[in-house]
Parts: structure tokens; C-alpha cells; sequence
């Protein structure tokens, strides 16, 4: 069994007031220091860790929060941050708050008051208030996905607006002239930018028009949306879809009223490189290097501990790119 501090105090016969200073990181005579590190070296390493942990302030644990783990997104950057910071001898507590922000800025307390070394976060409020008591407990944070509007940290992020660009060249350079965007919701960078992306691209002849659906971001809601659109007769002859969810919902919603892609409508979907070959026909995506975007929050977490007074904050963009797959039809 571990040691306690009953039995150090039995092998050197200091006070236990004496042993809790020394775990806490107080100052000790040196002779009662050597005495205790001598204790515990007697005794189970797990206490010996726990000593070097508490003396150097350092859990050796990275608190990870985010939204859901319903997103694939989400899920795929979970596994892989944890595996990362494994393989460097952290281990890792998991947080989700179920796209709530008081949930959110309940979990952000729970992991801090776990003394968690660092966050990782895919952020929820975005203007970074939740995050003030991180900073205030000197606890490094990286961001992921999102910015925080008054809130300066490490993140990584990707070029959602060259995203848009892509999807609307994409478009355009097979003639269509009509569009339908199922959008996430507005207050939401990433869906902002990928969709004022898309919108600066396409309409810059004002015969390509494009209609935008707002919604949240799960697969009904896709499916909600593509609904919604055709059914007000647009003359939609493509979408365009701004996340995996949505994607998804949005070919359901397709195969139920009998749309043939792409010979009845084209779509370009978001995320899931794996999505495109799994579906008939497979679809043209627009994909966001996923993997490299935990490796780039991982490493920026692991040289930020490493370096804590490295000065002003790092913002990584990467870049999507577009897998051409075969629902995308020249009009």
C-alpha cells in the first residue's frame, strides 16, 4: 500500500505539521528535508511522486475541455491531444459541458481546482471570460478551433475563410449559379467565417446568388435545413454544408426526397475525410487536417510548460484543402 504520513512520521519522528509543510512546498531545515526524502524513498513510489508533484507544483495532468463528444471533430481531437500528451508522461482529465457555458465555466473550476497543469479547450464562450480565473492561477491555456475575443492565449485554428473561398471556386468553376448554405450559427466564428467565405467568393457576379440556413450544428439540424431550403424553391442546384453534422443530416435528408447526387443537386460537404469514401457517391469536401491541429495544441501546451515565461501568445492557422470526390455535377 502507498505510505502515508503517519508512517513517515514513524521513520523520522517529525511532526506531522512538519511533514504537511514539506509536501506544501514550505521551507524546512535541511537536516528534516533529508530526513523525509529519505522516508519516502523507503517507502511506495507513488508517495515519492506525489512529493515531487507537489513540490514542484506540477500535477503532471492537463485538463482538456470540450463542447460535447456527440462531434466528431471533438471526439478525433480528444483521443488524439490525450495520446500526444501520454506519450510525454502527462495524463489527461476530460471535461465536456454539453454546449452549455454555465456548464462550462463550472468544469473550467473543477479541473482547475484539480491542479491541473494546463487547458486544452475547444471553447464555447467565445469572448474568453470563463478562462480569466485560468490566467489568474497562472495556468496555461490553448485553444483550439476558436479565438477568444478578449481573451489572449496560445490556439490553433484553421483558415475557415479560405474554406468558404474553396467551396464557392469549387462551385463556380462547374457553372452553378444557386446555392443554398447550411450555416451553423452566426455568432460562431468558424461557421461566420466559412460562410462570409463562401459568399465573398460567389457573389462577386450578382447573377450567383446564394441562400443561407441558419441552425446549431447537430445532424438534425442539417437535416432540417436541407428541408427547408429546397422546399422554398429557390432553384437550389447545389449545397454547400458548413460542418461533418451537417453534412451528414443534410444526405439523409437528400435520399428521403429522392435527390440524386449529383445528378439532381450537387453538395460539398465539411470535415470527414472518411465520410467522402464511406457515401455514394463520395462526396467533395472541404477537410481540415484534424490530426495536425491536436499535434500543433499538444506541442504548443508541452513547450509552453516547458518554457512558461516564453513572452506574448502564439496563434497557429492551418489550412484546409478540398477532396474532390463525385457530387459535384457541371451544369
Amino acid at each position: 500500500m502507498p505510505g502515508t504520513y503517519k508512517d513517515i512520521q514513524n521513520i523520522t519522528g517529525l511532526s506531522l505539521s512538519t511533514i504537511s509543510k514539506y509536501f506544501n512546498g514550505g521551507n524546512l531545515r535541511e537536516e528534516n528535508r533529508l530526513s523525509i526524502e529519505k522516508a519516502i524513498e523507503e517507502l511506495d513510489f507513488t508517495v515519492n511522486a506525489f512529493a515531487r508533484g507537489l513540490k514542484s507544483r506540477q500535477s503532471h495532468t492537463i485538463g482538456i475541455l470540450v463542447p460535447d463528444l456527440s462531434s466528431t471533430f471533438n471526439a478525433i481531437i480528444m483521443e488524439q491531444v490525450c495520446e500526444i500528451l501520454r506519450s510525454h508522461g502527462y495524463g489527461s482529465i476530460v471535461c465536456t459541458c454539453n454546449g452549455n457555458q454555465k456548464a462550462e465555466k463550472s468544469s473550467l473550476s473543477f479541473l482547475l481546482d484539480k491542479m491541473v497543469d494546463g487547458i486544452i479547450t475547444i471553447p464555447m464562450d467565445e469572448t474568453g471570460k470563463h478562462l480569466e480565473e485560468a490566467s489568474k492561477r497562472g495556468t496555461p491555456v490553448v485553444l483550439i478551433d476558436h479565438l477568444a475575443a478578449n481573451f489572449k492565449t496560445d490556439a490553433v485554428i484553421v483558415n475557415n475563410q479560405e474554406a468558404g473561398h474553396m467551396a464557392a471556386r469549387e462551385f463556380i468553376l462547374c457553372g452553378h449559379r444557386h446555392i443554398g448554405i447550411i450555416a451553423g450559427p452566426e455568432d460562431m466564428d468558424t461557421m461566420h467565417l466559412r460562410c462570409s467565405g463562401f459568399l465573398e467568393e460567389f457573389q462577386k457576379e450578382n447573377s450567383r446568388k446564394a441562400w443561407v440556413c441558419r441552425s446549431g450544428l447537430s445532424m438534425e439540424e442539417g437535416y432540417d435545413s436541407v428541408k427547408k431550403l429546397l422546399s422554398a424553391k429557390h432553384g437550389i442546384t447545389g449545397l454547400f454544408c458548413t460542418n461533418y453534422e451537417l453534412t451528414l443530416g443534410a444526405y439523409i435528408a437528400l435520399q428521403e426526397m429522392h435527390k440524386q447526387i449529383p445528378n439532381d443537386i450537387s453538395v460539398i460537404g465539411f470535415d470527414n475525410m472518411l465520410l467522402s469514401g464511406i457515401l455514394n457517391p463520395p462526396l467533395t469536401m472541404i477537410v481540415q487536417p484534424v490530426k495536425q491541429i491536436a499535434v500543433t495544441a499538444a506541442e504548443l501546451m508541452l513547450e509552453r510548460l516547458e518554457k512558461p515565461d516564453f513572452p506574448g501568445t502564439r496563434i497557429i492557422e492551418l489550412e484546409t484543402q478540398l477532396l474532390a470526390g463525385a457530387s459535384v455535377k457541371p451544369i
